[in-house]
């Protein structure tokens, strides 16, 4: 897996000190944060991983990569100013997440953007309650974003950012994602049972170990029926646990090339994994994430 300790710590600092408000700021740092929905849906699936959130150093680089790789396009909210903006993701004309900036994803002249990507629970509090409960670390306490709702960033027991939110709105429709679009979440981690207990603790998941001799080790994390993401053994001793978001694509060889052209990394060459085609890119601003391609309509 990816060597990603410090950038994965300094994502979490980093998303900690955007949300933070300080003495006399106006709420939350002026920065305004659209809805997870548009239209409004009303309706929530608890566990499902609805939203992702870019902190880089450079948005204008991250978001030029991601329109030539994905396909991408944008909305823009906010000033002139880069540092008080929010850039809305779409992916075939649906939200699906944002980017924000901060110069401290640029460290000793490194990128290390991240993705931060965010579960949807009914209670953010409980949620918060739950994670120190659990071992973990509240970053970012429960706190009201503007129109996206109620939101928290924490870190789990082996130290990995992630967020949970309360959308306004609602929660996107239930559905397995189409290409371009968001369609499964990886936990890399050293200790599948541990993290398996803590994300079920937080978010009220039901956990199906995964066969063993299979492709992959580990287990899922199923709620509504739907298996939200696997929790995979990490075996390099040299490899730090992380979240890995991944997008549903037509050709994994294909966005593999069009990642290097468009100036990112491939950090996993395309590989065959049980039904699924999967890759490991990274964007010019340092942030991973995977990419999979399907044979069939199936969830991951």
């Amino acid at each position: 897996m990816l060597d990603v300790r410090r950038a994965a710590r300094v994502a979490a600092l980093i998303l900690a000190a955007l949300l933070a408000t300080p003495a006399g700021a106006a709420e939350p740092a002026d920065r305004y944060w659209p809805p997870i929905v548009d239209p409004a849906t009303n309706q929530y699936t608890p566990g499902r991983w609805v939203w992702a959130d870019l902190v880089t150093s450079d948005v204008a680089a991250a978001a030029e990569f991601y329109g030539k790789v994905f396909g991408w396009t944008y909305e823009t909210y906010g000033g002139e100013d880069d540092r008080d903006t929010y850039t809305l993701v779409l992916a075939n004309g649906l939200p699906i997440g944002g980017m924000v900036f901060d110069q401290r994803a640029l460290k000793g002249n490194v990128p290390s953007a991240r993705w931060i990507t965010l579960v949807s629970v009914p209670d953010v509090e409980a949620a918060a309650a739950a994670v120190e409960a659990n071992g973990g670390k509240v970053v970012v306490a429960p706190k009201s974003l503007g129109e996206r709702g109620e939101t928290a960033v924490f870190q789990d027991p082996e130290g990995v950012p992630f967020g949970a939110v309360r959308s306004k709105h609602g929660d996107p429709a239930d559905y397995a994602g189409d290409v371009n679009e968001w369609v499964w979440l990886d936990l890399w981690t050293r200790d599948v049972e541990r993290a398996t207990r803590f994300y079920s603790a937080v978010a009220g998941y039901r956990v199906v170990p995964l066969e063993q001799g299979g492709p992959r080790s580990g287990a899922h994390l199923v709620s509504g029926d739907y298996a939200r993401a696997g929790v995979m053994r990490l075996n390099d001793e040299r490899a730090t646990p992380v979240w890995l978001p991944y997008v549903r694509v037509a050709d994994a060889q294909a966005v593999a090339r069009k990642a290097l052209a468009a100036g990112g990394k491939v950090l996993r060459e395309p590989v065959a994994i049980g039904r699924a085609v999967v890759a490991v890119i990274a964007d010019p601003t340092g942030a991973p994430v995977g990419v999979a391609q399907f044979d069939t309509e199936d969830r991951p």
